[in-house]
């Protein structure tokens, strides 16, 4: 029996036509400006995707804004205070700075950025200091598309934003005070179907290339696999392998993974097999390749 991926959590937007943007691997006409004026930081916020099984996932993103805690630096020791306007904020306002980045704002297809593909999303000056929670805000057009059908995807209670936290771990430092951020948009966790209707509650999990590591492989033969899923007790993260009869047909790639001992589920189709393969390691900044796996009937 077949073992089902599920769509996970929360719940109100309606569908409207819009241009979409589609981004290449590494797109740096954004923010490419590498001078960074005294007293000031650049980051560089990347896109990418963590899929489910639709043909599209139409998000409409508006904007991204950083908070910069100006008593500290990104070498200094994480703290988890909780939500936006916590204790934390209060006792130490003085401290806290939030910015706006420059973004290309519109709908973008996230599942065009999967199996190691991402898009610059957005890039800028902030002042110096440690960057502690990013906050990404969604705009009204928002869908996805399932069997050549695209339906509504609706946001819970009308919020439009989501918070996440940024620790140490999750910024590439690529020059003196200029960060890279990647955002791994969890769509298994984000989307999930509720009264006949598709709800979004957004799900992103940050993560560096140099402090992550991933797992990438080709399956075969083609039209044999669904999602591939990586796991173990602390971590799960998933992949849809590329299914368009070209070269890299089969091909996925699972990034921003803890390094860890993992176990990658395949989840089988057209009468294969589901497959499972344990004892994979995951190492910082490295690629785990599985080079070729064969499903069975």
């Amino acid at each position: 029996m077949k073992t089902k991926i599920k769509l996970a959590a929360g719940v109100a937007f309606v569908l409207a036509a819009s241009a979409i943007f589609y981004a290449c691997q590494k797109d740096s006409s954004l923010g490419s400006n590498t001078v960074i004026p005294p007293g000031k930081m650049k980051l560089s916020v990347m896109l990418t995707d963590g899929p489910v099984d639709f043909q599209k996932v139409l998000i409409d993103i508006r904007s991204i804004a950083v908070k910069v805690d100006t008593c500290q630096r990104n070498g200094d020791q994480d703290h988890d205070y909780p939500g936006c306007d916590d204790h934390h904020d209060q006792v130490y306002g003085h401290c806290e700075y939030w910015d706006t980045l420059d973004i290309r704002p519109g709908i973008y297809d996230l599942l065009s950025f999967r199996n190691g593909l991402d898009t610059l999303l957005a890039s800028g000056f902030l002042i110096n200091g440690k960057i502690e929670r990013i906050k990404l805000t969604l705009g009204n057009n928002n869908s996805v598309m399932i069997d050549s059908v695209v339906h509504p995807l609706n946001l819970i209670g009308h919020f439009n934003y989501v918070f996440v936290n940024i620790r140490r771990e999750h910024l590439d430092s690529l020059s003196s005070n200029n960060f890279q951020l990647y955002l791994d948009f969890d769509l298994c966790r984000s989307i999930f179907r509720y009264g006949g209707e598709y709800w979004l509650f957004p799900v992103l999990r940050p993560f560096s290339v140099h402090k992550f590591g991933s797992i990438e492989g080709k399956i075969r033969p083609r039209h044999s696999f669904g999602i591939v899923k990586a796991y173990n007790a602390t971590d799960t993260a998933y992949a849809k392998p590329w299914d368009n009869d070209r070269d890299d047909d089969g091909e996925f790639k699972i990034r921003g993974l803890s390094p860890g001992t993992y176990s990658l589920f395949i989840q089988g189709k057209n009468n294969y097999k589901d497959s499972t393969i344990n004892n994979i390691t995951v190492t910082r900044g490295r690629e785990t390749d599985l080079g070729k796996i064969q499903l069975h009937q």
